[in-house]
């Protein structure tokens, strides 16, 4: 009869040898349905942590910029601003120069200045990375406008949406890598009961595998949460050695020796009534 439930693995994994034994002789399936909700719990601290810091730009920083920027209209691909000239939009941190607005024709290109984007009459060009750079021309554009509201407007559907739909999109993406992982490592799980001389089912390796990767996954997600770096492997090792571990303690030798032990338990507790 099954003992744990999905939960219990959550802080059971780190020492419990009943756990890894219950997951292999008791649970079905494959456990696919923990690993997701292992995967979900793992991501929200850095999700929060981004919504934070979204809501902390767009409070204190966003402001200092979107006020620089002038009221822009697009009319048959030529571009306009309430007052002409040139506008340079600048970094409030350090006043270097973010965006560079301009419709006198002064500036054609980014070469040699540190903004990341220049809005000429007729072209928007913005930096791809230290060496390249990209433009397009706005002749397609009839009419076109973007003011000072209309950016705070669309900022707040920003503050308000990206950290959920990053969350959705890294949740998908990660439990399908997360899945191909467990499936990899059960192959190393055969591997260890070849040296340890036992016999498992693959199925059995991977609901194993499921729950040998879970300190990992905790630990690596808090370290992350505090900003501290983890050597390369760190992950791999920490899972291969529970792996290695619940492979060990649901050997026929080891289990053997855990119903010995129960029937020991249950005698003495029968003689006591």
């Amino acid at each position: 009869m099954k003992r744990y439930t999905i939960v219990h693995p959550l802080f059971l994994s780190f020492f419990s040898k009943s756990l890894y034994q219950d997951v292999a002789k008791n649970w079905k399936g494959i456990c696919f349905l923990y690993l997701f909700l292992l995967t979900a719990l793992c991501w929200i601290p850095g999700i929060i942590q981004l919504h934070l810091s979204i809501s902390d730009f767009t409070k204190n920083e966003a402001p200092t910029i979107i006020e620089q920027i002038p009221n822009i209209k697009i009319t048959k691909g030529k571009v306009s601003t309430e007052k002409p000239g040139l506008h340079t939009i600048k970094n409030p941190k350090n006043g270097d120069p973010l965006i560079i607005i301009d419709t006198t024709g002064k500036y054609t290109s980014l070469k040699g200045s540190k903004a990341v984007a220049l809005l000429t009459e007729t072209k928007f060009t913005f930096k791809k990375n230290k060496i390249e750079t990209s433009s397009f021309n706005l002749e397609k554009i009839d009419n076109f406008s973007i003011n000072r509201k209309a950016i705070y407007h669309y900022l707040s559907i920003f503050e308000t949406w990206f950290a959920i739909t990053s969350y959705v999109f890294l949740l998908i993406f990660s439990f399908i890598y997360r899945i191909l992982q467990v499936l990899l490592f059960a192959v190393i799980g055969i591997i260890f009961t070849k040296i340890l001389r036992t016999t498992l089912s693959y199925q059995v390796l991977i609901r194993l595998t499921v729950i040998s990767i879970t300190p990992a996954l905790i630990f690596t997600t808090l370290l992350d949460l505090l900003n501290i770096p983890t050597l390369g492997g760190t992950s791999f090792i920490i899972s291969m050695c529970y792996l290695f571990y619940a492979v060990k303690i649901n050997s026929k030798p080891e289990l053997a020796e855990a119903e010995i032990v129960e029937a020991e338990i249950s005698e003495n507790s029968n003689e006591e009534l």
